[in-house]
């Protein structure tokens, strides 16, 4: 009998140690690296990936002065991964901002779209960018083209395949119009 008692207290003294913890509420939005990462121009995040593939990134800070923006993207592992300097082409720049290694051509008009409508993928605000990734995340972008309305500024995009991903007009503030 005493043996069962010993057994019945170390259970319980166990299983109160298992107590639910309270739900704690989050009402902050994420400001993860990755969620920092999607947000890059797609040839941006290739040569981020071809320069330090699975590298695990601590901040990305985006420098719109000049005229290109200029991404600097810093990892967690410093001394294994000094900070990358890119162009919004895809250019990889040194830390004194000249062309270290240059974008090829191809892989950015496959990944921005080509210049026929006058703008480029990584030219357009980042609530357009995240409504043409929702709405096609993988049609490959024919052209954009920028239309002012009065004050009201739109984007048309068209796709290389516009049976399978029609045509989009998307407000400046990345709400869709048709």
């Amino acid at each position: 009998m005493k043996k069962y008692t010993l057994w019945f207290v170390a259970i319980a003294a166990a299983l109160c140690g298992c107590a639910e913890q309270p739900l704690v509420a989050y009402d902050q939005p994420l400001n993860s690296p990755g969620g920092e990462f999607s947000k890059l121009p797609p040839a941006v995040q290739n040569s981020v990936r071809a320069e330090a593939g699975m590298a695990e990134i601590e901040k990305v800070i985006r420098n719109p002065e000049g005229p290109t923006g200029v991404y600097e993207v810093r990892f967690r592992n410093a001394a294994m991964y000094p900070p990358l300097y890119l162009a919004s082409d895809g250019s990889v720049l040194t830390s004194n901002l000249n062309v270290a290694v240059g974008a090829d051509v191809d892989t950015i008009e496959v990944s921005t779209g080509s210049e026929a409508g006058g703008v480029k993928m990584d030219d357009l605000p980042p609530n357009v960018i995240m409504t043409i990734r929702h709405q096609a995340p993988t049609a490959e972008v024919d052209a954009i083209g920028r239309v002012n309305s009065g004050k009201q500024i739109f984007y048309s995009v068209t796709f290389k395949n516009p049976a399978r991903n029609p045509s989009l007009l998307i407000r400046d503030d990345g709400h869709l119009m048709q």
